[in-house]
């Protein structure tokens, strides 16, 4: 039975423009690769630098290690929360970039392989 008004009729109207298709894919899929992969690259830094952190305390290395592995699981949730909590994929993206700017400075300064 057809519509009596052809202006609503969903089947008649014309598919969206392919910028808002693309734009439909693209912000969801940035976001879930923010929350994943980047949350992933910068809980791997923080890892590292945690582990550093704890052998200067005084902690032996290997227990250093293995200490910031079992925080790692914590700290890969609490980022990725913190990138799908975002406003929006892009500042997700710079959060995760400037947070990764000064655990990068410190992992090298408290590398002891300089």
């Amino acid at each position: 039975m057809p519509s009596r008004n052809p202006g609503l009729d969903p089947a008649a109207a014309p598919p969206p423009p392919y910028r808002h298709r693309l734009a439909a894919i693209a912000r969801p899929l940035s976001r879930t690769l923010a929350g994943t992969l980047g949350a992933y690259g910068l809980t791997a830094q923080a890892t590292v630098v945690l582990s550093f952190l704890l052998a200067l305390a005084g902690m032996a290395r290997a227990e250093a290690v293995v200490a910031a592995t079992l925080a790692s699981f914590a700290i890969f949730a609490g980022i990725s929360m913190a990138t799908f909590h975002a406003r929006s994929a892009g500042r997700a993206w710079l959060w995760l970039a400037a947070t990764a700017v000064p655990l990068a400075l410190l992992q090298w300064i408290l590398s002891p392989l300089r």
